[in-house]
């Protein structure tokens, strides 16, 4: 019996090579219309119903293990020098999509304002580029443009004719954008200003393209209901009973309730990007994206040259990448206050798979969708014992854990539920990696003597001095959960 492929049976209404004309598939009162397309990749069929023909009977759409992929696909990544977009420029780049991208070099230069740097050694981008190119037998069309350069940004758009667009270029720190207010505000111009020029040029020169834009769970905040955290919007049975009257509330986004200034810009660009989708029928899947881990994909483990960004520091460190890294150079892993404080969470290489199929079923005209981007979720406290455990037990590395103050506004713990349903049920996701196995990814990587050397150097900006509140001083130590956690074994 032949599998399924999640998006066989979508339609040119879905495909970006499809020209609508310019033309709404809803006429001015709201009612469906009857719309005739052309195929930017097929004139000889000339004028036909778009719902006719479907992705597995297309020529143009070929059978991969992500689904039914268009044929050398034009996918441009803005941020493709970061952490997730140069990650995603080599994996699309060996399925055979032709990659464009655009970079203005702002993580390299926020993390040196830090005096940090990534501790996996990163190449120049001349240097990515001809590696990706010798090694991959990749090329990839960069350009260095900043996404607030609206004008050189629509005409690199308009020169590629994208038939994808994923968005990664924004700063991606909580930390950052809570330092002071020219932090704040520079945050908030460069995430919600340059997404609007991006959604603007779009509209402008390429309104067929999908844009893949990435959101985050920290969007939803924890609410304090306790209510899940739907998918974006309520779903069709949700009502809102109050006074003795009811509403249904399906449909409708729910509430947002963001934990820092980076988190309201978000926030901000769900509204912009929304309304987008129904003001011009453009097509777009917002990714609330849990937190991500890890180190490895087949393609930046190919070559020294080709791996990507890992940091460490109190702005741009994520909290497993953190915890590794201090357990190898025996640096106690810090939890924040009682360390029930719950996220979603997902290894880069599940990242990029996930980012692969959404491209691969593009949103029909005017659709809006969003996608709860995890593969599991876990408190601060668990994610130190599993690192802990680990380096301990199967690296021989004395891990300790230690309490700290937390520099946030957050609960110590609290009610989360997320729902994440979308990737496995509507685009094939299945979870290939664990939380345990990058973790052993990770130890292998960075305890090389090179990697721990350049950790052991930045270890005096592990502890957070970022507070919410304002005030600037290095959080301290409440207590220390236990000696090590290899005394802790070795009594058992």
């Amino acid at each position: 019996m032949k599998e399924k492929i999640f998006n066989a049976k979508c339609t040119c209404r879905n495909c970006p090579a499809a020209d609508f004309g310019g033309k709404s598939e809803k006429d001015q009162g709201g009612s469906e219309a009857r719309v005739m397309v052309e195929c930017r990749r097929r004139p000889e069929l000339g004028f036909f119903d778009p719902t006719n023909v479907t992705f597995e009977k297309c020529s143009e759409w070929i059978s991969t293990p992500y689904g039914y992929f268009l044929k050398d696909m034009r996918v441009m990544i803005l941020g493709i020098d970061g952490y997730l977009g140069w990650t995603l420029a080599l994996w699309l780049g060996k399925l055979g999509c032709k990659v464009s991208g655009v970079d203005n070099y702002n993580r390299r230069n926020w993390v040196k304002e830090r005096g940090a740097h990534t501790v996996v050694p990163i190449s120049r981008m001349t240097e990515r580029l001809h590696a990706a190119k010798e090694v991959l037998g990749i090329h990839i069309n960069f350009r260095e443009i900043d996404i607030l350069n609206k004008s050189s940004l629509k005409e690199f758009i308009d020169e590629i004719k994208p038939e994808a667009i994923v968005h990664y270029a924004e700063c991606p720190s909580a930390p950052y954008s809570m330092i002071d207010f020219e932090h704040a505000s520079l945050v908030q111009t460069n995430n919600v200003i340059g997404t609007l020029g991006v959604l603007f040029s779009m509209h402008e020169v390429v309104p067929e393209t999908s844009l893949i834009k990435l959101g985050t769970m920290g969007e939803y905040g924890t609410p304090l209901s306790g209510r899940p955290l739907f998918e974006g919007f309520f779903p069709e049975d949700a009502v809102l009973h109050w006074k003795n009257r009811k509403w249904s509330m399906g449909g409708e986004l729910t509430p947002r309730y963001p934990a820092s200034f980076y988190h309201i810009t978000k926030v901000q660009d769900t509204i912009n990007v929304h309304q987008s989708c129904r003001y011009w029928q453009l097509r777009s899947y917002d990714v609330m994206q849990g937190v991500i881990y890890g180190v490895h994909t087949e393609q930046v483990a190919a070559d020294p040259r080709l791996r990507t960004r890992l940091d460490i520091d109190e702005w741009f460190g994520t909290v497993v990448n953190r915890y590794v890294a201090q357990a190898i150079i025996g640096f106690p892993l810090t939890i924040f206050g009682g360390g029930g404080q719950t996220r979603g969470f997902i290894s880069l290489e599940d990242a990029m798979q996930c980012i692969t199929r959404l491209i691969a079923k593009p949103p029909a005209p005017g659709e809006y969708g969003v996608i709860n981007q995890m593969s599991g979720y876990y408190n601060v406290k668990q994610l130190a014992e599993t690192v802990a455990k680990i380096g301990s037990e199967e690296f021989d590395f004395d891990v300790k854990i230690q309490r700290v103050e937390n520099p946030r506004i957050e609960a110590n713990r609290h009610t989360f539920e997320p729902i994440f349903d979308k990737l496995p049920d509507e685009f094939g996701f299945i979870q290939s990696n664990t939380l345990e196995n990058e973790i052993r990814r990770m130890f292998k990587l960075l305890s090389q003597p090179h990697i721990k050397s350049r950790i052991e150097e930045k270890r005096h900006l592990i502890m957070p001095r970022t507070w919410w509140s304002g005030v600037k001083k290095e959080v301290k130590r409440i207590e220390m959960l236990n000696n090590s956690i290899r005394e802790t074994v070795a009594k058992q």
